[in-house]
């Protein structure tokens, strides 16, 4: 009976970071072979072991030793090794020289839109601009947004694939910054907004803290309503400038309901459905009548269409 190490590793992972494991296991292997060169094969080779490349792996199968897994899995001498162990002709035992971190996929995707923009990539991808690629981010997040409504995990599965192609389509076109240089910024904004997370900062206090970082990071903000979108279809505009100023204690003043009117939770889509209707028939468009109010009562007038305050205004 022959002893046979399958050595599996991660081609995520830097190939000399193996486990304590698959080193001893190779500095103690009799044999050490593999299909095809690789990254692990070129590792192991510089820590001064012999690694034997073979196009028929049986006689290896009869001696025994390390064998490195190639990164397609070797699956037809997995089958075949999975037949002797159970005829008891090879004791197999695996070993994890590497495995995948949360997230390791990620890297193929930047790999893979890296490939798309290659000189020798798709055409197609090539010839797209951040304007032209705009509308694909939109229409992929209400895509997202109905499959949360279905609750099909699988549709909403697709859909949020769909969805982060787009950041990563956007960075591989960008001339000052790449993906890494995106990822990195949020990871410090995200830490520097949760010190309540990241530091000793009390928790009851996280709201406090969020809007202390925000306010630290963008000074020159001094608008209730900087920095929201001008994109957002008007009802969802609407909704984030009201929010914003409540966060600011700056109330604004906006128009009451008829007298005597009080909204339950489950009545407020009939009663906007039907000031739509009103708006229909009184000949006005119901998104830009909205949009028109909001932007007078909350002085968004000043604002530039990125939300933030027009340099050209005195304030």
């Amino acid at each position: 009976m022959s002893d046979i190490t399958w050595l599996l590793t991660s081609p995520r992972i830097p190939a000399g970071l193996l486990t304590v494991e698959a080193w001893d296991a190779l500095h103690e292997a009799e044999a050490v072979a593999a299909f095809f060169e690789s990254p692990t094969v070129e590792a192991v080779r510089d820590a001064g072991i012999d690694v034997e490349l073979v196009e028929d792996a049986a006689e290896f199968i009869e001696t025994g030793g390390v064998w490195i897994v190639g990164e397609d899995g070797d699956e037809e001498l997995r089958e075949a090794l999975a037949e002797y162990v159970a005829g008891g002709e090879v004791e197999l035992e695996i070993v994890y020289g590497s495995w995948d971190p949360p997230g390791a996929r990620l890297l193929d995707l930047v790999e893979a839109v890296a490939r798309l923009h290659a000189e020798d990539g798709c055409p197609w991808h090539r010839a797209q601009t951040h304007e032209t690629l705009g509308p694909y981010l939109l229409e992929e997040s209400y895509e997202v947004l109905d499959a949360i409504g279905s609750g099909d995990a699988d549709e909403l599965r697709e859909e949020l694939g769909d969805l982060l192609f787009q950041p990563l389509l956007h960075a591989s076109l960008a001339e000052d910054f790449d993906i890494d240089d995106v990822a990195g910024d949020l990871v410090e904004k995200i830490i520097r907004r949760h010190p309540h997370v990241w530091g000793d900062a009390d928790p009851d206090d996280l709201y406090e803290h969020w809007n202390e970082a925000k306010a630290a990071e963008k000074p020159h903000r001094d608008h209730p309503a900087d920095g929201v979108s001008r994109q957002l279809p008007s009802l969802a505009l609407a909704a984030k400038v009201i929010e914003r100023f409540h966060d600011q204690g700056e109330e604004l003043e906006l128009p009451e309901l008829p007298e005597g009117l009080k909204l339950e939770a489950d009545e407020v889509g009939d009663f906007l459905l039907a000031a739509v209707a009103a708006a229909r028939a009184a000949g006005v468009d119901p998104e830009l009548a909205l949009r028109k109010s909001i932007t007078e009562r909350a002085g968004l007038e000043r604002l530039d269409p990125q939300g933030h305050v027009a340099e050209a205004v005195e304030l």
